[in-house]
């Protein structure tokens, strides 16, 4: 047996190590415990701050490398709570991710870069985007799509004469695409009214033609889905945009930024970054009527969605904390 004044020393020596083992571990477990509380609750789905962390990352890493992921707080948060609400909108009709709808939605992320899934996992974990953030993005939008289907599918079968219409336009532009960036502003949203955001759009637009960041802009206040790939919309073709829509595109020198367009749930800014002409197509061309009804089916379930999401988001008990 120890002697008692030894035995004491020990202990002492103990206690001191045993707290200084503590005393490392606490900032470790209190980093740990932060990013896994709640920064907000949508009904009753939480997304905590290591979602909230992700889904930033996965933003920079996805085409908004000229933000910081720190700045793309906000609009993750954003994000995330659409998502929420989203799966919620599937679980009422008995929908939820399937492993199918994860894998297709990550290979459609990864094709936007012309990579391989396996490429586009590794470029993601590279820049510190978990396997777990991709598939949440992707079941998401897998059942969101699935939702639209079901409560719009009798809703957006184009008529004759909107066939007709769009045909016209194709024949009146010369089928010319364009490859845009857009910032789209919800005409509520973040703490602005109507009157506030039509006010910011144009001053946006104006700072925007005079050399403004276009990618700084939409980091911080698009909340269009294009802006995971910094505003970038790809190649649009006339036919695929409203009349209104596609005389204003075709105004546009490249470079060149429209003023605050009016579509549906919100304002949108346009940069037109290239131009192609693909040649005028016979009116009565089978193929191209049945890829102008296409797209204008994409048009009205795009437009649905937006306000069905609106709707779900006025009535949603949504804390932010």
């Amino acid at each position: 047996m120890i002697p008692g004044p030894v035995s004491r020393r020990w202990c002492g020596v103990l206690l001191i190590a045993i707290a200084v083992a503590i005393g490392a571990m606490a900032p470790q477990q209190a980093v740990a415990q932060t990013e896994f509380r709640p920064v907000a609750v949508v009904n009753d789905s939480a997304i905590t701050g290591f979602d909230l962390t992700q889904r930033a990352r996965l933003m920079v890493a996805l085409g908004l490398a000229a933000a910081d992921a720190e700045d793309l707080r906000p609009t993750a948060l954003d994000q995330l709570v659409l998502d929420r609400l989203k799966l919620q909108a599937g679980r009422v009709i008995g929908l939820k991710p399937s492993p199918e709808m994860i894998a297709t939605g990550i290979a459609e992320l990864a094709s936007r870069g012309d990579i391989s899934v396996a490429e586009f996992k590794a470029l993601m974990s590279n820049q510190g985007v978990t396997t777990m953030a991709l598939e949440d993005l992707a079941g998401a939008e897998g059942v969101w799509r699935q939702v639209i289907r079901a409560r719009f599918a009798n809703l957006v079968q184009p008529g004759e004469a909107e066939i007709e219409a769009e045909l016209a336009l194709v024949q009146k532009y010369g089928s010319a695409e364009y490859r845009m960036l857009e910032i789209g502003l919800p005409l509520v949203d973040d703490g602005r009214n109507e009157t506030q955001t039509r006010a910011l759009a144009e001053r946006l637009a104006t700072e925007l033609n005079g050399g403004g960041d276009f990618a700084k802009a939409v980091a911080k206040y698009s909340r269009a889905t294009s802006a995971q790939r910094g505003g970038d919309v790809g190649w649009v073709s006339t036919a695929r945009m409203p009349p209104e829509l596609a005389r204003a595109v075709a105004a546009l020198g490249i470079g060149a930024v429209s003023r605050p367009l009016d579509v549906p749930g919100g304002l949108s800014i346009l940069k037109v970054v290239e131009k192609r002409s693909t040649g005028a197509a016979g009116a009565s061309d089978p193929q191209l009527r049945e890829q102008i009804r296409r797209r204008l089916i994409i048009r009205k379930s795009a437009r649905l969605a937006e306000g069905l999401l609106q709707e779900m988001r006025r009535d949603a008990l949504i804390e932010i904390r």
